[in-house]
């Protein structure tokens, strides 16, 4: 067995597949990227996520995990102090657990293993400064696995077919390509009789667009990937909503600026990442959703 990779004595010997409970917090992006790892364990055990319900129940949803926890609900944060019951009787149902959080000292791996996993990994959310390489084999990496597929999401599409949706924003602002070139290019897709949906969420919060401009807000994660699957194409920012518009397997023109789209763009043959200096100017964006 692979260093890394979470093992299940005992317990795990039976008919009855091994229980790791993997622990996530990140946004919508890094758990994208994370899921590729997921998966694999999934292979070999009954997965459960302990995080951000909102977030996690866009897994559940599409088969990839058993049950989702919420971290607040559970008294994940008495792990920290002296664990909770709740935290401890939820803990006791897992053979493993596997834990995207600094642990630095080690603290937070001894407090769960107190509760009943034998067990237990512990990893930084995120890849460490310098990493070079896609951000998903770091999380692969972690668990001994060697790099996988890209990651895709299995979701019925809404019964309305979409053409081309639109997300301006992002988790940072910095990562934003400016509102005025999505305009631009969204009057360009027009004169060539495509049709533009935004994506408004959050995020976008304060962003004006046009009085007529068609806008999607929907109520989930999983409303909205729904709506992304049946959309022909997708232009987003390096986002978590452009990671899930990879993953529901639609069209995906990534724009990037400050980051690295050979570490952070979602992967797959029908994914263009464009970069520029500072940004990429709207025909080279256009040309590559055309090009898709």
């Amino acid at each position: 067995m692979r260093a890394g990779r979470p093992q299940t004595p005992g317990r795990g010997t039976g008919p009855e597949r091994p229980r790791i409970l993997v622990v996530h917090t990140g946004g919508i992006g890094d758990l994208l990227l994370c899921g590729p790892s997921i998966e694999r364990l999934a292979r070999d055990a009954a997965i459960e996520l302990l995080g951000r319900p909102g977030r996690l129940a866009l897994a559940l949803d599409a088969g990839l995990v058993e049950r989702v926890h919420d971290m607040d609900a559970a008294g994940f944060d008495s792990l920290f102090a002296v664990p909770s019951g709740p935290i401890r009787a939820l803990l006791a149902r897992f053979d493993a657990a596997v834990v995207w959080m600094r642990d630095d000292d080690g603290a937070l791996k001894q407090a769960i293993q107190s509760c009943g996993p034998n067990d237990v990994r512990t990893f930084a959310g995120l890849p460490p400064a310098g990493w070079d390489r896609h951000a998903s084999e770091y999380y692969l990496q972690c668990l001994g696995f060697e790099a996988s597929a890209p990651f895709r999401l299995s979701l019925p599409p809404v019964d309305t077919s979409l053409d081309v949706i639109i997300h301006p924003g992002s988790g940072g602002k910095a990562k934003n390509w400016p509102l005025d070139r999505f305009m631009a290019l969204a009057g360009e897709l027009r004169v060539r009789g495509r049709e533009v949906h935004w994506c408004v969420g959050p995020a976008e919060e304060g962003v004006t667009l046009p009085a007529d401009a068609k806008v999607l807000s929907e109520p989930s994660l999983t409303a909205l990937a729904r709506c992304l699957t049946a959309a022909r194409d997708y232009v987003g920012n390096d986002s978590g909503v452009t990671h899930l518009a990879a993953a529901c397997g639609t069209r995906t023109t990534a724009v990037f600026g400050p980051t690295k789209p050979h570490v952070w763009a979602p992967r797959g043959a029908h994914v263009r990442a464009v970069r520029g200096a500072p940004w990429p100017r709207v025909d080279d964006v256009l040309s590559a959703l055309l090009d898709g």
